[in-house]
C-alpha cells in the first residue's frame, strides 16, 4: 500500500513537471525528457505485460486504437526510452510499452491514438509505419495487419 501511494505521488509530481515543460506542444528542455522517462520507466516496471500512456496526464487511455511510429521501433533499453519520450512529446504524446515474448525484451514505442471508429485510418497508418499490428484499447484486442489486409482484399 505504501509503495502505491509513493508511485501516485511520483506520477502526480511528474505530471505537474510535464505541464510546466510543455509550451504549444513543444519540448522545453532535456531535463523534462529525463524526468518523464523516469516516470515511464517506473510505470513500466509495474505493468510487465504492457501499457499505453498519455504523457500529458501520465494516465492510461481506456479507448482508442494505438499504433506505433516506425521511428521508435526496436527501443527496449532504459537509455533508448529517452529517444521514445522525445519523439512522443514532439508528436502525439503517447507511449506504449509491451513485452515481446519471443525475445523476452520489453519494448517502448512512441504511439498515435486513433478514435475507435477510425480503425481503417489506424490500419493505414500502421501499414505506413511498418507495424505488425494495432491495438484496440477498449477491447484489449490486437488487430494483426496481415489479417486485416487479407480481410479487406477479400471484400
Amino acid at each position: 500500500m505504501r509503495g502505491t501511494h509513493l508511485l501516485m505521488v511520483v506520477l502526480l509530481v511528474n505530471s505537474l513537471l510535464l505541464t510546466a515543460c510543455y509550451s504549444n506542444g513543444k519540448l522545453m528542455g532535456q531535463r523534462s525528457v529525463r524526468t518523464i522517462s523516469d516516470s515511464v520507466w517506473t510505470y513500466s516496471l509495474s505493468h510487465p505485460d504492457g501499457f499505453t500512456m498519455n504523457l500529458a496526464t501520465l494516465t492510461e487511455p481506456s479507448e482508442g486504437v494505438v499504433v506505433a511510429y516506425a521511428a521508435t521501433q526496436g527501443c527496449h533499453s532504459r537509455k533508448q526510452l529517452h529517444h521514445v519520450v522525445r519523439h512522443a512529446m514532439r508528436h502525439d504524446g503517447f507511449i506504449g510499452g509491451w513485452l515481446d515474448r519471443t525475445d523476452s525484451l520489453y519494448y517502448f514505442d512512441s504511439s498515435r491514438l486513433f478514435p475507435e471508429d477510425s480503425i481503417a485510418a489506424a490500419i493505414r497508418f500502421g501499414m505506413e509505419n511498418r507495424q505488425i499490428a494495432v491495438f484496440v484499447l477498449s477491447e484489449g484486442r490486437e488487430v494483426r495487419l496481415d489479417t486485416a489486409c487479407m480481410e479487406k482484399s477479400s471484400k
